[in-house]
């Protein structure tokens, strides 16, 4: 079991994708003052925040719980971007690379949830204090 979510293959997945998805909102033609810029930025920042929230629950299904709120972000993010290259805000092609990215990583979303309800481990709190021991 990791002791830490950065050592999980899907943390760095998704870490690859928020960091195209900021440097894409960075370069885009939506302003900062923008409400679409500001609706993708934070649906891009709870990707990774729902996923250090949950890794700290106490048990695999409340890890779940926000892993299911990550893969929602990740659509969200998606949709939104899809809407601001409709409006000729982002390029089509940055929304391609974006997609490439997030289809693969709701995947991985999807099936580490399902193992993590299949497994159903109650106590990870305590598991990762007694590592913290050795």
């Amino acid at each position: 079991m990791a002791r830490k979510l950065e050592e999980l293959p899907i943390f760095s997945a998704a870490q690859r994708f928020c960091v195209a998805v900021t440097e894409i909102l960075e370069r885009s033609a939506l302003s900062k003052n923008s409400q679409l810029y500001g609706q993708i930025d934070e649906a891009n920042d709870s990707i990774l925040s729902n996923m250090d929230e949950g890794f700290e629950q106490g048990s695999d299904d409340g890890f779940a719980k926000y892993l299911y709120y990550a893969k929602g972000s990740v659509a969200e993010v998606m949709r939104r971007t899809r809407r601001a290259a409709a409006k000729g805000r982002i390029s089509a092609d940055d929304v391609d690379r974006l997609h490439e990215m997030a289809e693969p990583l709701g995947k991985m979303l999807g099936g580490f949830i399902k193992y993590l309800k299949q497994s159903n481990f109650r106590d990870r709190g305590r598991f990762r204090a007694s590592q913290h021991r050795d």
